[in-house]
């Protein structure tokens, strides 16, 4: 998986370099001849050799020729290819395919370029690689299965064949018809690979079993891949003899083509059809929604269909069957249960599994399964796998077709040959898996239903006022237990009355009908049946602090929460009243606790609906009717508000009207890529999965913001969690908490900064982000006093957290920081505004982006004398007016691009 920015600019565009070939097709000219009235083309007069472009002459091959291109080209090249057919000449498959620029010019050369090293003991083509492998169709002994039939090696002057785990086949003969379009024959009889293994003579863990039965089967499904990928020629061990005389330059946009076809059939039906066994469970496009461009293997590994040829249960062979301990496994896990760990089922649900595997200790490759961490909930099966897809036809397979192999991966705790763990007893093969494991039951578990744990609510404290285990939370409001209801949320108008009290115009869908609620009174305590609690109303905008005095960011919030509301119990700062209007069917709601200083004084004024969580005063919209075989949704079992099913609504908001918003920066589509519903995952949810709105995180996670010494403005902790694989300083806000965020495992390429945002925002080059520069406001990162350890509280008592770093290293433990910036927005008091102390540490705005992910010393030295302040007290910088200078060389355009500088990796 690439993850490091690419170096290397590209030189002359594709089509730019194109048009230069044909223009240096044309020849000459040649005398023009008598053209006049023409007569009859090509006889009258002298053409020359071209004649007039495109009428009298006939323009040689647009074939873009390889041997032409400098370095650069080659790696901007964009190919593409398809296979045309395949054939079989004494048992050897012959691939006729096709490869094309971005244009759809032929690619002409590879036949021309070959390498033999010194041991070598026949030509192979470095920038082509081919496989074959049949599919075995399912039976009781498992799921199909590709099968590669390249499983023996090439003799080398030193070695002869051998077998091996699966491969490629580069060293037969190129037919290259100058055009695009070429003839590969494979080295490997294909026919022979099952005779070649049972005459090798193998030691040790060498095990030619372990590469199952390679007889060739022409009436089966086959798939030949090819891969275009590697250095240009010249550089690296793109050489004649394979010897390394200059630095590499790799194609940046390698290709894998792949063609499955039946070759008893005559060509010209050779090509799978959906009648045909078929194995597309997943695509490289699902993949990439998280992983933004998988590719390994040196890069030219990019499609999941080639993947999966030699990613097969082969791929045990020559390992030793894993060695056992308590709790898992230790050393090498290539072979487990005499199964390939490898095998592609496997291998992707061990990952994504990850850390909520039962067993310890796997190791593949050097790939740690125990560490990676899933963004979203895990029994989200359809995010990887759905028959929807016309890309994945078997994409329903994970609940049509169970598995020991599939099922097993991700249920690690569960031995199928001793039956431990296993209600169904021992099982030899999956002939019986679907008689339990119904269609229905799986699907049924596999909804994304999450008990919160008490990272994920305000902890008991002495007064006994908080949460610690409330309703489970469904994380995907298409994805619901039986007899759940979708709530949302429809938020018409938010305003500013004559007195400057925020009102909220709205209603509830139920399931898409509007909601009307019940009259508070004698017995009546829910504003639903069937329901408890609600969601809050948030009123975010921003007022001069620091000097600025129109700020681009959010710095001050109002809110109350309507239940309470509701019921008439809302005092002070919450207080409200709330009426419905019966023929709209809309309800007002206003907040007459507060006023919002005039327009000139507060701005960006944004209102939301949504938000509640984890208090039991606050408890969040709660189902108490929904019932299952499988989950124990029973409400307030113990008497203390638990239990019911939440299906979190996602957040809405509006302006009010006169107010510019604030500026676009990342978007909710793009978060939900990777999260599918912010902050809910497997094991545990964030905020009770109620605040999902990537853009008004802001109304909480604003610059003012802090704990432990760290900043916990979502500018800073977003980008500080994501890269946390690259910093040098671990980073956890949540020193209350105990979440370790710089475990984090990002699964994207990082410095594509467009994964998350709105393009043109974090570069500053779009228009609402360049007039923002002058007014953002600085992260505060430190105020008060900073505790000597990291704590929770229980039964009313601190309890030291066993953590190794939560509280920031830039701040001295028992320090004293001062008051940070606060607001007053009650009714009964003046408006006004405090200023933080000039003892709180800041850090100035651009320079907090950067230095979340670039936390070296040797970066941070760079911010800093460029302008940049990082942990500095308000008075020796913002106050002292330092003035960061990023932009002068990171502009866009400048010499060091903030936005060319991160997505090179394209």
């Amino acid at each position: 998986m690439k993850h490091q920015p690419l170096k290397r600019l590209c030189g002359l565009l594709a089509t730019a370099l194109t048009v230069a070939v044909l223009v240096g097709c044309n020849g000459k000219t040649g005398p023009a001849g008598a053209n006049g009235t023409n007569g009859t083309n090509g006889t009258n007069g002298t053409n020359g050799s071209n004649g007039t472009n495109g009428t009298n002459g006939t323009n040689a091959s647009t074939a873009l020729n390889l041997n032409q291109l400098t370095a650069d080209q080659w790696a901007a090249l964009k190919p593409a290819g398809t296979v045309t057919s395949v054939t079989m000449a004494a048992g050897k498959p012959v691939v006729n395919f096709t490869l094309t620029d971005a244009n759809g010019n032929g690619l002409k050369g590879f036949g021309s370029w070959t390498a033999k090293s010194s041991t070598a003991t026949v030509f192979s083509y470095p920038n082509l690689a081919f496989s074959i492998a049949k599919l075995v169709p399912e039976s009781a002994n498992g799921p199909s299965t590709w099968v590669n039939y390249c499983v023996t090696t090439v003799p080398t002057t030193t070695v002869g064949i051998i077998p091996s785990k699966p491969s490629t086949d580069n060293a037969g003969a190129l037919v290259d018809n100058g055009d695009g379009t070429y003839a590969y024959t494979f080295y490997r009889d294909i026919t022979q690979s099952a005779a070649l293994l049972a005459a090798a003579t193998v030691t040790g863990n060498n095990n030619v079993a372990d590469l199952g039965d390679v007889s060739y089967k022409p009436d089966y499904t086959h798939r030949v891949t090819i891969q275009v990928y590697g250095n240009a020629r010249g550089t690296g061990s793109n050489t004649p003899t394979a010897v390394t005389t200059v630095p590499a330059v790799a194609m940046l946009n390698p290709i894998n083509v792949i063609y499955d076809f039946v070759p008893s059939r005559p060509v010209a039906t050779q090509k799978v059809t959906t009648t045909d066994t078929q194995r597309q469970i997943a695509n490289i496009e699902t993949c990439n929604t998280c992983h933004t461009k998988l590719a390994f293997h040196g890069g030219g590994r990019v499609e999941l269909q080639y993947c999966v040829v030699c990613h097969n249960d082969q791929r045990k062979y020559g390992n030793p069957e894993a060695t056992t301990t308590p709790t898992g496994f230790s050393g090498s896990t290539y072979k487990i249960q005499n199964r390939a760990t490898g095998d592609m089922p496997i291998m992707a649900h061990k990952i994504h599994m990850g850390e909520e595997l039962t067993k310890t200790g796997y190791n593949y490759a050097n790939v740690l399964f125990n560490e990676v961490a899933y963004p979203q909930d895990l029994r989200n099966c359809v995010k990887c796998h759905t028959a929807s897809n016309p890309a994945t036809p078997q994409g329903d397979n994970w609940f049509n077709k169970p598995s020991r192999k599939a099922c097993g991966a991700c249920h690690d705790r569960v031995d199928f040959a001793t039956g431990n763990l296993h209600v169904g007893g021992v099982s030899v093969d999956d002939a019986l898996c679907s008689t339990c494991h119904t269609p229905a039951a799986i699907q049924l578990y596999h909804i994304p239903v999450v008990a919160p744990n008490s990272n994920n609510y305000y902890l008991n404290n002495a007064t006994g006022n908080n949460n610690t285990n409330a309703s489970f939370v469904a994380g995907y409001m298409n994805n619901l237990p039986a007899g759940a209801a979708k709530i949302t949320w429809d938020l018409k108008t938010v305003a500013l009355n004559a007195t400057f009290q925020p009102v909220f115009t709205f209603r509830f869908l139920n399931n898409g009908t509007p909601v009307v609620f019940n009259t508070f009174g004698p017995g009546v305590t829910e504003m639903m049946d069937n329901f408890v609690g609600g969601p809050s109303l948030y009123l975010a905008f921003a007022v001069p602090q620091d000097g600025i005095p129109v700020p681009a960011d959010f710095n001050a919030t109002v809110s109350t929460y309507l239940k309470n509301v509701w019921n008439g119990t809302a005092t002070g700062t919450g207080a409200g009243t709330l009426t419905l209007d019966a023929a709209s069917g809309y309800y007002t709601l206003t907040i007459t606790g507060v006023k919002i200083p005039p327009t000139a004084n507060a701005t960006m004024l944004t209102g939301g609906i949504g938000y509640t969580y984890g208090l039991k005063a606050t408890q969040p919209l709660t189902q108490t009717n929904v019932t299952s075989s499988l989950h124990n949704f029973a409400y307030n079992v113990d008497g203390l508000k638990q239990g019911g099913v939440t299906v979190p609504a996602p957040n809405v908001t509006k302006m009010v009207a006169g107010n510019t918003a604030r500026r676009a920066i990342v978007s909710n589509q793009k978060c939900n890529d990777c999260h599918a519903t912010l902050g809910i995952f497997t094991a545990k949810v964030y905020h009770a999965g109620q605040r999902n709105d990537a853009p008004t995180c802001t109304f909480c996670h604003n610059v003012n913001r802090v704990n432990s010494g760290w900043s916990v403005n979502i500018k800073d902790a977003v980008h500080a969690i994501h890269a946390a694989g690259m910093r040098d300083n671990k980073f956890s806000w949540e020193a209350t908490a105990g979440d370790k965020y710089w475990n984090v495992t990002y699964p994207a390429i990082l410095n594509n900064c467009e994964a998350c945002h709105v393009a043109g925002t974090y570069d500053m080059s779009a228009s609402a982000s360049a007039s923002a520069v002058q007014s953002l406001l600085w992260s505060t990162t430190a105020t008060g006093l900073i505790k000597t350890t990291a704590y929770v509280i229980t039964s009313g008592a601190e309890v030291v957290l066993s953590t190794d770093s939560v509280i920031s290293p830039f701040v001295v433990k028992g320090t004293d920081y001062g008051t940070g910036f606060a607001t007053n927005f009650a009714t009964a008091a003046t408006v006004n505004t405090t200023e933080a102390a000039p003892t709180t540490l800041v850090t100035s705005p651009i320079t907090a982006a950067c230095v979340a992910c670039h936390d070296s010393n040797l970066s941070m030295a760079h911010m800093k004398s460029n302008g940049g302040s990082i942990n500095a007290t308000r008075a020796s910088s913002l106050n002292a007016g330092v003035i960061e200078q990023c932009l002068i060389c990171h502009a866009d355009g400048k010499v060091a691009d903030i936005q060319k500088a991160h997505i090179n990796w394209k």
